[in-house]
Parts: structure tokens; C-alpha cells; sequence
């Protein structure tokens, strides 16, 4: 079985617009609302790792942001630690867990 790591999502604001980005994966969503950007993050976040294990490719899904977003991190508050559900028992089984952990960082 495979195991997802915990992932981190730092939220902050370029261009009048919010980010959440997931610094494991280097995704992000933006928008006005920061419930809107979480959620369409984890909503991606599940859409590609259910994609990539239906095409078993799993592992190709891991690429870090570059390094400046990593040391906004250090100065960002905690919000909360979460779950994404991953759905679907049948992508679920192959994981260690049917969760992936999140830490959620604020940087605004």
C-alpha cells in the first residue's frame, strides 16, 4: 500500500487575489473567499491523486514548490489541521489510509 504523505497548504494573498497552494505538490487555486480557495485546492488535490492512481501513476503526483514558498512558511500562522477524504473505496484501498493529513498555514 502507498502511503500520502501530510500535506501543507499555505494560504496568502498576489494580486488582490488568495492562494492556497499545496507546497508538496506545488498546485494552487485563487480566488476572493479563502473558504473558496481551500476548498477547490482539496477538491484538485482528490481529483488528482484518484486521476493518478486509476492510471497508476501515484507517485509522479509529488513535486515541491520552490524553495521562496517554503520560507514564507516560517513566518505563517497554523489555522488548522484537516482530512481530505479521498472518496471512492476502490482508490481508497490502495493507500494506507482513506485521509490524507493537512496542515493549513496563513500567510496573509
Amino acid at each position: 500500500m502507498t502511503v500520502i504523505p501530510p500535506l501543507t497548504v499555505l494560504v496568502y494573498m498576489k494580486d488582490s487575489q488568495l492562494v492556497a497552494h499545496c507546497l508538496e505538490m506545488d498546485f494552487c487555486t485563487s480566488g476572493r473567499s479563502r473558504d473558496r480557495v481551500v476548498t477547490s485546492l482539496y477538491n484538485l488535490i482528490r481529483t488528482r491523486i484518484q486521476s493518478a492512481v486509476a492510471k497508476n501513476g501515484q507517485f509522479n503526483l509529488f513535486r515541491q514548490a520552490p524553495l521562496h514558498y517554503w520560507k514564507r512558511l516560517e513566518q505563517a500562522e497554523l489555522i488548522k489541521g484537516c482530512q481530505i477524504d479521498l472518496g471512492r473505496e476502490a482508490v481508497a484501498t490502495k493507500f494506507h489510509s482513506q485521509k490524507i493529513d493537512v496542515r493549513e498555514f496563513d500567510c496573509c
